[in-house]
């Protein structure tokens, strides 16, 4: 994970000796260990990761996590009892003068036991940006994990297509989903599974509730799968018997921007022209003030790994970011299209990561 180490250092403007990324307790962990470390389980509640201008890095791990740990190959501090991490705190950063912290994700507790057991000289600089942008350009190994969360929850949405008829909880279905992408090889969903029914499809953010399908419903499915600490995120919208001429219309409209958008993600290219393909063309629609989010996201470790496209995103698109692509039309009282996948920049272009049918399903 050398790489990865010296890619933040280089990233770093306010150059810096050290750069500890402290966790806390869950769901406060600071998932840029898992990236720099290259570890892909374990929980790591109150550990945390020392990472060096050369590229080398060390672990200071509790007991219960060690076996864990060791998988990374780097040098293990070990704590077993509540007052030793205070010791190793004192001893790793003695001598260290300027002191990079991720201070999006540190706790204030983290902070302040930090700042406890450093040198009085010492000072800390926030190097936040510096880790996001290093995050957002992916390695073949980080490419290769997002492709199988994508190809897991691919197939399970899939495999979910029959259990949608009418009469069925909105929640079942979920249920369903998640079922089928734990059956495939996923460690779990990685965000809370959407299935939008009929109006509920015009909230882009609900989840899934006691709702049951009827006939005639669009719904909206927002699922992903977690695979060794990566994630996927694809929506795919139905419809439970034959479509109406307005919910055609809308699905069309929603294709077609997302393939507006798709042509316009390649490097150089700023976030705010991609939004700008997909809001125009349903803006020239009589869905005009419809779509009422950003186009996208960043996915990795998180499934918003930091950088977005959207009205006024200045981020420029590199080779080897995942974007999500997923304009959508949401009516309130009527409900949603939203079409997600994700996608992988390329010198070449931008391809779909994700493979679940694109066309409007008539269940």
């Amino acid at each position: 994970m050398r790489a990865r180490v010296r890619k933040i250092f280089r990233n770093i403007r306010d150059p810096v000796d050290l750069v500890v990324l402290m966790n806390s307790v869950d769901p406060h962990i600071d998932l840029s260990f898992f990236y720099a470390t290259g570890l892909t389980d374990g929980l790591f509640e109150g550990c945390a990761a020392w990472l060096h201008p050369d590229g080398s890095a060390e672990i200071m791990t509790s007991a219960l996590e060690e076996a864990a740990a060791k998988k990374s190959g780097l040098p293990l501090h070990v704590f077993r009892h509540r007052e030793e991490p205070a010791r190793l705190l004192r001893k790793l950063l003695d001598g260290h003068r300027r002191i990079g912290i991720n201070a999006a994700e540190l706790t204030h507790d983290a902070f302040n036991r930090l700042r406890k057991y450093a040198p009085k000289s010492a000072k800390f600089v926030d190097v936040s940006e510096a880790v996001t942008q290093s995050r957002l350009v992916k390695d073949d190994e980080e490419v290769a994990l997002i492709q199988k969360a994508c190809d897991i929850a691919s197939k399970s949405f899939e495999e979910t297509l029959p259990a949608i008829r009418p009469g069925v909880q909105e929640a079942k279905i979920a249920a369903e989903l998640v079922y089928h992408m734990q059956q495939n090889g996923a460690t779990g969903p990685s965000f809370r599974t959407i299935v939008g029914s009929g109006p509920n499809g015009a909230e882009p953010h609900y989840t899934a509730g006691p709702r049951k399908i009827r006939k005639g419903d669009l719904i909206v499915i927002d699922f992903g799968s977690l695979y060794h600490m990566y994630c996927s995120d694809v929506t795919r919208t139905v419809v439970v018997g034959k479509a109406s001429e307005e919910q055609r219309s809308m699905y069309n409209t929603v294709a077609r921007a997302q393939k507006a958008a798709l042509a316009k993600m390649k490097p150089g290219v700023k976030g705010k022209a991609v939004d700008a393909a997909a809001r125009t063309l349903i803006d020239s629609t009589k869905y005009k003030g419809r779509f009422i989010h950003g186009l996208g996201h960043s996915v990795g470790l998180a499934v918003h790994d930091g950088g977005g496209l959207f009205t006024t995103s200045e981020l420029v698109l590199r080779s080897n970011m995942v974007m999500t692509d997923e304009p959508g039309v949401y009516i309130p009282g009527f409900g949603g299209v939203r079409i997600e996948d994700d996608v992988l920049v390329t010198e070449a272009g931008a391809r779909y990561m994700s493979s679940a049918p694109r066309e409007l399903l008539e269940l």
